[in-house]
């Protein structure tokens, strides 16, 4: 039992270090660092050494780390700011989440296949991770900027697509048996509406919290009690199949009025330095592109796939708020800061593939989609953004 953790430490030093020391390869060449976390993964993983394979100990951090982020990234928003962009946000999320639909469809109706599985490309196209867009921002301080805000709102409005198209495409799938999945999204549903009143009372409450925590002698009591609350409200809303980091940023949000919230924020500051590089060296472990069968089709596939998840999400999300007097740095800004796929995409393709319906060449797309967002995403905000901040 002792070797076993002496194991995990050790795995935990190499990831770490590993991780750290690109980031700072990244940094010297002017480069975002989470490319290196990111390259860390790949490079230590079965696509390359292979000396460090997924587990549910890396996963468990990994979650942990993403669930920080989150949570500092709603500490540090002004309510104010994202209520003023609300409108913006959901035609921004709207549009995305439309367009890459329907290019979805087409492209799989152009390739000789047939609705369902057309109706799973688009799927997989819908939903965007901004984690590694989120990070970014704030690696370049330019998180604050109504680009980020729009960004931040129109995410939530994508999920909620995403979680549609995914009941739609798994009932297809399934057939008759879909009623499961349908009582699945129903609950993540039920996710949302639950963030939303915790939301609500805790941001009423929170003054009244913060005079009863006064009464402990901890001197690390406020923290504790935002944090250990913090992970039981993401833990409740992931149970119920919306993603806890959905529910991080909403009590992040909450809190960013308590008093002494300066102290809240170098505090989670240092833990998510810590945790949420492994959420991305995670992500560069899962590519594994030696179990793919590649030849000329699956590669021209999977081009146009990538092509089209840029594509989609530039315009349906940025360029379409182009009428509301925004820049065209600001617009393309937003529809790059949307083009990022993780969780969702990768929950879709790999129901998509048990079931049959899309092929091993759609999945390899999916993964490229994955893996070039997540590597290009950074170097083109880095761009979009030096100039103006």
């Amino acid at each position: 039992m002792e070797q076993e953790y002496l194991e995990l430490l050790m795995m935990l030093i190499v990831v770490l270090g590993f991780a750290k020391l690109l980031e700072e390869v990244m940094i010297r060449l002017k480069l975002v660092p989470v490319l290196g976390d990111l390259l860390a993964g790949i490079i230590l993983g079965p696509t390359m050494l292979n000396v460090v394979k997924p587990n549910d100990f890396l996963n468990t951090l990994a979650t942990l780390g993403i669930i920080l982020l989150l949570l500092l990234v709603g500490t540090e928003t002004d309510i104010s700011k994202l209520k003023r962009y609300e409108k913006l946000s959901i035609i921004s999320g709207s549009g995305g989440a439309i367009v890459s639909f329907g290019l979805g469809i087409l492209l799989g109706l152009m390739f000789g296949y047939d609705l369902a599985c057309s109706l799973f490309i688009g799927a997989i196209l819908i939903a965007t991770s901004v984690g590694v867009t989120v990070r970014t921002f704030l690696e370049l301080h330019a998180y604050g900027t109504k680009e980020a805000y729009v960004i931040l709102g129109a995410a939530v409005i994508d999920d909620i697509y995403g979680l549609l198209a995914l009941a739609l495409v798994y009932t297809m799938a399934r057939g008759g048996q879909g009623y499961g999945q349908a009582y699945t999204v129903l609950l993540a549903f039920a996710g949302l509406l639950v963030t939303i009143i915790v939301y609500h009372f805790t941001s009423k409450h929170i003054r009244d919290v913060v005079r009863v925590l006064k009464y402990l002698k901890s001197e690390e009591a406020h923290f504790i009690f935002v944090l250990v609350y913090s992970l039981a409200v993401a833990l409740a809303v992931g149970m119920l199949g919306l993603s806890p980091i959905v529910g991080a940023f909403f009590i992040g949000l909450a809190f960013s009025k308590m008093p002494g919230v300066e102290s809240l924020r170098e505090r989670l500051s240092i833990l998510a330095t810590l945790f949420t590089p492994i959420y991305f060296v995670m992500a560069g472990l899962m590519l594994n592109v030696r179990m793919v069968h590649v030849d000329v089709r699956s590669v021209l596939i999977a081009l146009l796939i990538v092509a089209v998840g840029f594509l989609s999400k530039i315009v349906g999300c940025g360029l379409i708020l182009k009428p509301f007097h925004f820049r065209w740095r600001e617009v393309l800004t937003i529809g790059v800061g949307m083009v990022p796929r993780a969780e969702v995409a990768t929950i879709v393709a790999v129901t998509g593939l048990a079931a049959g319906v899309i092929t091993q060449e759609i999945f390899l797309g999916t993964i490229a989609l994955i893996y070039t967002s997540s590597l290009l995403t950074p170097i083109f905000l880095k761009q979009l953004l030096a100039r103006k901040y």
